[in-house]
C-alpha cells in the first residue's frame, strides 16, 4: 500500500465516521447558522493544529508516526467532516424554511 492509498483510506474512514456520528447523535448538530459557522471555524483551527502535530510528531520520532496519526489526525479530520455536515444541514434548513 502506498502512502497515497493509506491517506485516502484514512480520509474515507474519517468521513464515514463523521457521517455515522451525525446519524447517531442528531441532537448534537447546531441549529443556527452562527453555531454552524463557529464549528467550521473551530474545525479549521484544529486542522492547522493537527497538521503541525503530525509534522512535529513524525520529525521527533518517526517510528511512532501511526500513533500520531491515530491520536491527532483522525479525530481532527473526523470533526472537520462532521462540522461540514452540520454546516450543510443548517444551510439546507435555511433554504427549506420552518416545518
Amino acid at each position: 500500500m502506498t502512502a497515497g492509498q493509506l491517506l485516502m483510506t484514512f480520509t474515507i474512514g474519517t468521513a464515514a465516521l463523521a457521517l455515522w456520528s451525525y446519524v447517531r447523535w442528531p441532537g448534537a448538530a447546531p441549529v443556527t447558522m452562527k453555531g454552524a459557522v463557529l464549528r467550521v471555524g473551530i474545525a479549521l483551527v484544529l486542522l492547522q493544529i493537527g497538521a503541525a502535530t503530525l509534522e512535529i510528531g513524525i520529525a521527533a520520532v518517526p517510528s511512532l508516526a501511526i500513533l500520531v496519526v491515530v491520536g491527532a489526525v483522525i479525530p481532527v479530520l473526523t470533526y472537520a467532516f462532521l462540522a461540514s455536515i452540520w454546516f450543510l444541514k443548517v444551510c439546507a434548513d435555511q433554504i427549506r424554511g420552518p416545518l
